[in-house]
């Protein structure tokens, strides 16, 4: 058997039932799109209306136009983009060419000195607008679940920095009481080079679900003022393999483990390597959320599907007894933990169950807490 060309064939089956997801079925879906080192991230609304933000890397513009094709996309009502990086505006031009020009393309105003720049906002020309503060899209107006997207902050939330990652745009994405955040390459702490700009935007995020890491994990990214306060169940981290920034960072992973964040990478990276516990390497990623859910599902390339309560605009739902429960165990474990042990934030919501009280037939966790 040519085990490269099984491979091959597992990798398009997997690309393919992710894809099909695609078509709009009356939830929202965000896609991550494994774009490589960069950031290509596509929206689809209950209704069908289609947002990307940011849209991949120059000259590896193969992976997101391939993606979008396979998704059947022909039309794109918004672009939003973070910054004027090559890894976030790098595939515009193949994007707008090749599947649609967007009806309305939203960025942080200004320019910057750069080919890339300059192909994308020729090509953008009349449907480029400058984002403001507090400036709200509504999806699927009209209807009973609509989708928001407000963006909150951008050109360093009146920080003075001349860094093009400090300046990135941050939008939040509401859907009924699920929320999710885009920041870009937002930095979280002050160096020569970087302004800490998530302490003052946090607060104008608020509780979220799902972040998607800024910066690709780097070290200078997501501090814990930033995780204390939108409190993420869910991270997601676009980085690509053989990197020269050694992304993921241990210092961005440390924070989010502490934080007791479960984290999905599009590519390994090459940084620290994931920890099993913590973090799985996923390919592309898809998050789903039906109208009235209690719960989001996240679908990813590695061939897994897990389910995760929504919190963030609303009250945490859990398939759990009372939330100061002394004890938490899978139900398909022969071991229960304490409740704070870290290994309770790898069950899924779907096994997960606490009580006052040892279950019956299963022995403690070694060393638990841990």
């Amino acid at each position: 058997m040519n085990t490269w060309r099984t491979l091959s064939a597992l990798l398009v089956l997997a690309l393919s039932e992710l894809a099909a997801l695609g078509q709009a079925d009356g939830k929202l879906q965000i896609h991550y799109m494994d774009v490589g080192q960069g950031d290509g991230e596509v929206l689809i609304s209950p209704k069908g209306q289609v947002v990307l933000f940011d849209d991949g890397v120059v000259k590896n513009c193969d992976k997101p136009v391939s993606y979008l094709q396979q998704l059947g996309i022909n039309k794109i009502d918004y672009h939003v983009a973070s910054h004027y990086h090559s890894d976030h505006i790098g595939c515009a031009t193949q994007v707008f060419k090749e599947i649609a020009m967007p009806t309305v393309i939203l960025d942080r105003g200004a320019d910057y000195p750069s080919t890339v720049y300059r192909n994308y906002a020729t090509l953008a020309g009349a449907a480029r607008r400058s984002a403001t503060p507090g400036m709200e899209i509504t999806l699927d107006e009209g209807s009973a679940d609509p989708v928001k997207i407000k963006i909150v902050a951008l050109n360093g939330n009146g920080t003075q920095t001349t860094n093009e990652n400090d300046l990135s745009l941050v939008a939040v994405v509401s859907f009924e009481n699920f929320k999710t955040e885009f920041g870009g390459d937002l930095s979280g702490f002050d160096t020569a080079n970087y302004k800490d700009i998530e302490t003052s935007v946090a607060p104008l995020v608020g509780p979220i679900d799902v972040y998607k890491v800024h910066h690709h994990c780097s070290q200078y990214s997501t501090n814990e003022t930033w995780l204390s306060t939108t409190k993420p169940k869910v991270a997601i981290i676009s980085t690509g393999d053989g990197n020269v920034y050694r992304h993921p960072t241990a210092d961005c992973l440390e924070r989010l483990h502490r934080a007791g964040i479960k984290t999905y990478w599009t590519e390994s990276g090459n940084g620290a390597e994931p920890d099993p516990l913590w973090d799985t390497v996923s390919g592309n990623i898809v998050i789903e959320v039906a109208p009235g859910a209690q719960t989001f599902t996240l679908t990813h390339g590695a061939g897994g599907s897990e389910t995760y309560p929504i919190a963030a605009g609303g009250t945490p739902t859990t398939n759990t007894s009372p939330a100061a429960a002394q004890y938490a165990w899978s139900k398909n474990s022969s071991v229960y933990h304490f409740a704070n042990c870290r290994y309770v934030q790898n069950i899924s919501a779907g096994n997960l169950m606490r009580g006052n009280s040892p279950p019956q037939g299963k022995e403690l966790h070694k060393g638990c807490p841990k």
